[in-house]
């Protein structure tokens, strides 16, 4: 009775411990989900900015992502335009005008500016530069903005700056609040002659001419918005500060049909598409001379020559051919049936089993030529299955050949 009150108490001890035990890690750990980037579908990877079209979407925006430049000539009235950093090959002067036109006529463009180069047509358009001006220190009384880091403070705060990648407060005239957006550490915008409706200031560089991240300008009864870097609304960024409401609020503030354009991937020409759209005339005028060059070296048309008679061939060679043609078709009885009869013929000529059976003949051609008997039972009479047998066959054949004579 002793032992089985014992294995109670031992039982209710565990039990116990468990209980609390469980108490415990409820008490100290909660439960808690997280959302884990995953890796990127095809979808995603074919056009980065995937997130900010659904985003567009749910707001309301009929969106269309395009690749065709072509696009530039037949935007919608009064449409919206995202221009990626492709574009500065594919902005003919056509297209140019065509798309500064629309925008005179209440278009507007969200335009990369930070991965393009000095001679893209919209910089120069608005005298947007990379490059500072000699003579220009400050930004523009106009360009309203504030600065959260913006590298004006003392050197106590530069020394003490974090790592971290600074923000911009952007302050969009006419929306309700000022939203944060990551600086662009690369590339750098500066103001032209031509002056910003608004703008947001970066840091200021070496010589304390003023960076600039962002610049909207007006033309006719729209407006062009170049940004120091689209990549903020890509589909790893969008998500992050305010990036995806920045975007918004910019489409917001301009809101004409709510048809929406993004131009996207938008890649290099290839030579010969360069050549078709730039060098037409140059290209038929080498491919005329081409042709007179090729008229003057070509020979003339003559007499048709005869053909050479053809050399006759060996006996070797037409059994060769014959050999290989049956072996392609996999007529192997063919070949090892004359081999057979070859080698009858040569044994009745020199009378070596003329009469015996058949038992008795194999059993003499081994004693004379030293060949195996099984061997030569089925190099007569067996029927091979497989090339390799065929092959061991006609050697044997070959062999009792070669001792007979």
């Amino acid at each position: 009775m002793t032992r089985y009150r014992q294995a109670f108490w031992w039982s209710f001890a565990a039990l116990a411990f468990c209980a609390l035990a469980v108490i415990w890690f409820l008490v100290n750990f909660d439960r808690r989900a997280e959302e884990v980037r995953g890796v990127p579908k095809r979808e995603a990877i074919r056009n980065p900015y995937l997130a900010a079209e659904r985003l567009l979407r749910d707001l309301g925006y009929h969106v269309d992502v395009v690749q065709e430049a072509a696009w530039l000539e037949r935007l919608p009235p009064r449409g919206l335009l995202i221009l990626t950093g492709g574009r500065q090959y594919h902005l003919t002067p056509a297209r140019t005008k065509a798309l500064l036109d629309w925008v005179r006529s209440g278009g507007y463009v969200v335009a990369e500016a930070g991965s393009v180069g000095q001679s893209d047509p919209l910089l120069r358009e608005f005298d947007v530069r990379l490059k500072p001006r000699q003579s220009a220190r400050t930004a523009p009384a106009d360009v309203a903005a504030i600065d959260e880091d913006d590298g004006t403070a003392g050197p106590v705060t530069r020394q003490a700056r974090p790592t971290e990648p600074p923000r911009r407060i952007v302050a969009i005239p006419g929306y309700g609040r000022d939203l944060r957006m990551r600086a662009n550490a690369g590339r750098a915008l500066y103001v032209g002659d031509v002056a910003p409706a608004w703008g947001v200031k970066g840091a200021q560089d070496k010589q304390d001419d003023q960076r600039m991240e962002l610049l909207e300008f007006r033309l006719g009864e729209g407006a062009v918005t170049l940004i120091n870097g689209l990549w903020r609304f890509g589909n790893y960024s969008i998500e992050s500060d305010d990036h995806g409401e920045l975007l918004a609020a910019l489409l917001a503030a301009h809101p004409g049909t709510g048809q929406l354009v993004i131009m996207t991937r938008l890649g290099v020409p290839s030579l010969w598409e360069w050549l078709n759209e730039h060098a037409q005339a140059a290209v038929a005028s080498g491919l005329l001379l081409l042709a007179a060059w090729l008229w003057h070296v070509i020979p003339r048309f003559g007499v048709v020559r005869a053909e050479p008679p053809a050399e006759r061939r060996s006996l070797i060679e037409h059994l060769r051919a014959i050999g290989r043609f049956l072996w392609r078709k996999q007529a192997l009885g063919v070949l090892l049936a004359a081999a057979r009869a070859n080698l009858g013929a040569q044994i009745a000529v020199r009378h070596a089993v003329a009469d015996e059976s058949a038992a008795h003949g194999v059993a003499l051609l081994a004693r004379r030529t030293g060949v195996h008997e099984r061997a030569i039972q089925f190099a007569l009479y067996g029927t091979p299955e497989s090339p390799a047998q065929f092959t061991e066959a006609l050697r044997t054949l070959q062999e009792l050949e070669i001792q007979l004579r």
